[in-house]
């Protein structure tokens, strides 16, 4: 079948405009990888997701609140708290304390080793000054042979002090005299609150 005039125009056209589009340089399709997506994101687009921050760790063991710890309500100052005192002077003196500082969470039990630790230093500088009261607090306490040992050592310090102080003491001794004095001191005090303790008993018996 012949093709008719109106038609070969409309094919012309068909014709041209397939060539002005092969004409025409083709765009490459751009892919995009999702990772780079964030990247690429416009900071004032407020459409665009912006990934969430990762979740904070929980706060450390560390940083929890600490138990309250026990008021002392004793009177004597926490050897546990002291740094200058030795290893076996810290055990002895917190074994004491831990006789008058009770608590619900701890119970107190006698102890031969720390008990006789005390009495032997009771003279020495083992134990300062400051632990003194609750040292002879403690060993007030104690009782039967443990107690007449107490007592005739601690007669014994005073009258030795007494006998050097009525002589005079060379320069060389005076070191010697200083510490009987110091051992005389606490001697004064230790039995003064044992004869305490026993007249006290005494009375109420």
């Amino acid at each position: 079948m012949a093709e008719t005039e109106p038609d070969r125009p409309r094919k012309r056209r068909k014709e041209k405009e397939t060539d002005l589009e092969a004409l025409k340089p083709r765009k490459k399709k751009r892919t995009r990888d999702h990772n780079t997506v964030a990247d690429d994101a416009d900071p004032e687009n407020p459409q665009v997701e912006v990934a969430a921050a990762p979740a904070e760790d929980p706060a450390p063991d560390s940083e929890k609140p600490r138990k309250k710890k026990r008021k002392n309500r004793t009177g004597f100052p926490d050897p546990s708290e002291d740094p200058t005192l030795s290893e076996q002077a810290s055990k002895a003196l917190c074994y004491a304390f831990s006789q008058f500082h009770k608590s619900k969470h701890t119970q107190w039990k006698f102890s031969k080793a720390r008990q006789n630790w005390l009495i032997r230093n009771i003279w020495s500088d083992k134990i300062p000054d400051d632990h003194l009261p609750l040292t002879i607090q403690y060993l007030s306490n104690v009782q039967g042979g443990v107690r007449e040992t107490l007592l005739k050592e601690c007669r014994s310090q005073i009258s030795a002090s007494e006998k050097v102080s009525a002589e005079e003491a060379p320069p060389a001794e005076a070191s010697a005299l200083g510490s009987l004095s110091a051992n005389a001191q606490r001697a004064r005090a230790l039995l003064g609150t044992l004869e305490k303790e026993l007249d006290s008993s005494q009375s109420q018996g």
